[in-house]
């Protein structure tokens, strides 16, 4: 073979390999949202990925039980920091955290005979309700509501 001959062969294989480098990592799994270290008070969110097919969530760095989730998975986290990272099949994005953040709201609704009591944070709340000398403890998890009567009970809440 002539010199010039192996320099082009050269050539093109170094750029062969350079197009399917460059395709590997262009097309690995990314994450957009939730930015590493961000900190979220709502905890019904959406993850928002690239290229990938499953969010990997864990309580640790090392992935040590992690939380599969793919595009039909609904999940409310509680307050906490984690850890998450994208997979498509063996490709694995970093690994970035979020925290979310605990907040206590208590929504309360008047309907016709009766108020409507509805935790619309993300932990838990005890309610008390105190009506003369008699007190009732109602514990309302996120998302949860009760109703109770129209009277002239005071409402005390606090979360747990």
């Amino acid at each position: 073979m002539k010199k010039k001959t192996k320099k082009i062969i050269v050539a093109e294989a170094i750029f062969v390999v350079g197009v399917f480098v460059y395709l590997f990592f262009s097309t690995s799994p990314s994450q957009i949202y939730p930015l590493s270290g961000m900190t979220i008070i709502e905890s019904d969110f959406v993850f928002e990925i690239e290229n990938g097919e499953e969010v990997l969530i864990s309580f640790d760095e090392d992935f040590t039980e992690p939380i599969v989730l793919n595009a039909s998975s609904d999940i409310i986290f509680p307050p906490g920091t984690y850890y998450w990272k994208v997979r498509k099949g063996f490709r694995e994005s970093e690994v970035k955290n979020f925290t979310i953040q605990g907040h206590v709201s208590l929504n309360i609704q008047e309907r016709k005979e009766n108020y409507e009591l509805y935790n619309s944070g993300n932990v838990e709340l005890n309610v008390t309700k105190k009506k003369a000398r008699i007190t009732k403890i109602i514990i309302l998890d996120p998302g949860e509501s009760e109703e109770i009567e129209k009277d002239n009970s005071t409402y005390e809440g606090r979360q747990l």
